[in-house]
């Protein structure tokens, strides 16, 4: 979706709207003209394009050699950055003005030289104080001493900054209004043709300042996105339907402007698939709800990176607990939906410069190469979870009981009451049929790296089972391109390569078995007293 500029007569005028700091380097700008802008990414790079002449331009003379070296080279960042044109999307404020971080992760340019520089945490820290304010406006303790060593002026950080717009102006004169989200205002709009007098978009409010409810609907009989406000800021409850449909894609509780509450996100046949609870804005837990296999995914985020997961039953029994990495190769919060709803899609695709995920598609490389793009059934390049470190099983006993007399097969055993996980983690071990796994075990714990087991803990009663897996390196996977080049396309786990025995001391115990890299047993060790593997290293070195 264009975002059309037709009252800026001149380059000024353009970037004034952008930074209103730009009022200070008017001469500079002078008979400049307006430039073709057709995406916020197409603004965001005219404006960056003038402030790199702006750096490049500056007398230096009374900066230290420390100083000098840091402002080249964060220039040199600043210019990437332009290029890479990743920008952050204002997806909350009905008002062009600056966003710090989105809510992928995304960084405004101020921000993203703080991340480059070590400075993650203080832009994050900003971000979470006020996500919208000006660098006048930010009074963290440590922006002061940052300004100074990065060999940029006060003046200057001001300049670099830029505000966001989520709505294209006078988007109802689109032709394809009824399409596109309106900003909302006080007005009331109606259909045209035959649906005239049916009301489009309906805004309470006086002297233009929205109060009470705002509604735009799909056509006259389907709604689409229904809220309030008060005093010109988001409040109550919005409901969002699917785009041409009667069914609710997700409702969400607003107060002050930011998410206060639960956020609910529903399938196409109306059932709740994700839950997430905001306060003043930040998410703090996320429940996913796996109907097929009746699960609830319960996250909560430790850090940027990392999320820890408790796993329920629908009837409320925690049977699994552990850490997931946040796999992110879109630059997504933790907390981003699978399927963008109708407001983020439109904001993603209204600034289509940007590489941006979609759902079922893979874009970053094939675009990177000048491609089209290739659709890719049930994938997707949004937010994934991967296990990372120590999880813990339960039992969740909802198996009927076994007869006495029954003798289950040697998966059976291990399945005993883990009626979810049990066929998952035995598939881990199963190739491996010299390791005797002949017990229903009371909990199992699990240590995974990159979302691989490499060591496994069977606990009964009275013993311990312990199996630890090594693998061979990552390797990047080859594949021709329309049979006229091949490239590398992403890194693949490598195979497994050895799977020991060890007992509750650490010790090689029972069978150790080496694999090659085509999965073929190379060697095979029975040890039948404990054997540390200490002892091995030392008789290697001698």
């Amino acid at each position: 979706m264009a975002i059309t500029q037709s009252r800026a007569t001149d380059l000024f005028d353009q970037l004034r709207a952008f930074n209103p700091y730009w009022e200070a380097h008017a001469e500079r700008l002078e008979g400049l003209p307006a430039q073709a802008i057709g995406n916020d990414v197409d603004y965001v790079r005219a404006h960056l394009a003038q402030v790199l002449g702006v750096l490049n331009d500056a007398r230096t003379g009374e900066l230290t050699s420390a100083q000098l070296r840091s402002r080249n080279e964060l220039i040199a960042v600043l210019s990437d950055y332009a290029q890479q044109g990743r920008f952050p999307i204002n997806y909350y404020r009905h008002e062009r003005i600056p966003v710090f971080i989105d809510e992928h992760d995304t960084h405004c340019a101020v921000g993203y030289l703080m991340q480059h520089t070590g400075h993650e945490a203080m832009a994050q820290r900003i971000a979470a104080a006020n996500n919208y304010a000006w660098v006048r406006e930010i009074t963290d303790p440590e922006l002061g001493a940052w300004q100074i060593a990065s060999g940029f002026s006060l003046d200057e950080l001001k300049l670099i900054q830029g505000a966001y717009d989520f709505y294209p102006p006078k988007a109802f004169l689109l032709p394809d209004k009824y399409e596109v989200p309106q900003k909302p205002e006080q007005v009331v709009r109606y259909f045209e043709g035959k649906d005239k007098p049916k009301i489009w978009c309906y805004g309470e409010g006086s002297n233009g300042d929205l109060h009470g409810r705002w509604i735009q609907n799909y056509t006259s009989a389907l709604p689409w996105i229904d809220g309030y406000f008060e005093h010109g800021k988001r409040s109550g409850r919005w409901k969002e339907y699917y785009k041409g449909t009667d069914k609710l894609c997700r409702t969400e509780n607003w107060r002050d402007d930011k998410l206060n509450g639960i956020r609910t996100r529903y399938d196409r046949e109306g059932q709740v698939i994700e839950t997430i609870l905001f306060k003043n804005g930040q998410a703090v837990t996320k429940t996913n709800i796996d109907h097929e296999k009746a699960l609830r995914y319960v996250r909560s985020p430790i850090d940027s990176a990392t999320v820890y997961t408790e796993v329920f039953t629908t009837e409320g029994a925690m049977i699994a607990a552990g850490n997931e990495r946040i796999y992110n190769p879109e630059g997504l919060s933790w907390f981003q939906n699978i399927e963008l709803t109708a407001l983020n899609t439109y904001a993603i695709s209204a600034r289509d410069g940007a590489p941006r995920p979609e759902n079922g598609v893979m874009v970053s490389r094939f675009a990177e190469r000048g491609m089209h793009q290739q659709q890719i059934p049930g994938s997707h390049t949004l937010v994934q979870y991967k296990k990372e470190g120590e999880w813990v099983y339960y039992k969740d006993y909802l198996r009927p009981p076994v007869s006495e007399h029954a003798t289950p097969s040697r998966q059976g055993f291990f399945e005993l009451g883990y009626l979810h996980f049990g066929t998952e983690l035995y598939a881990n071990i199963a190739r491996y049929d010299h390791l005797e796994l002949t017990a229903s075990y009371d909990s199992m714990r699990v240590i995974y790296a990159d979302d691989r087991m490499v060591d496994f803990f069977g606990y009964t009663p009275t013993d311990q089972d312990h199996l630890q897996l090594t693998y061979y390196p990552s390797f990047l996977q080859l594949f021709d391109y329309d049979g006229s080049m091949r490239f590398d396309d992403r890194l693949l786990p490598g195979p497994i390569k050895q799977v020991a025995r060890l007992d509750a001391q650490g010790s090689l115990i029972g069978v150790r078995v080496d694999y090659d890299p085509m999965g073929e047993v190379t060697r095979s060790e029975h040890f039948y007293v404990p054997y540390k593997k200490e002892d091995e290293i030392l008789g290697a070195a001698h």
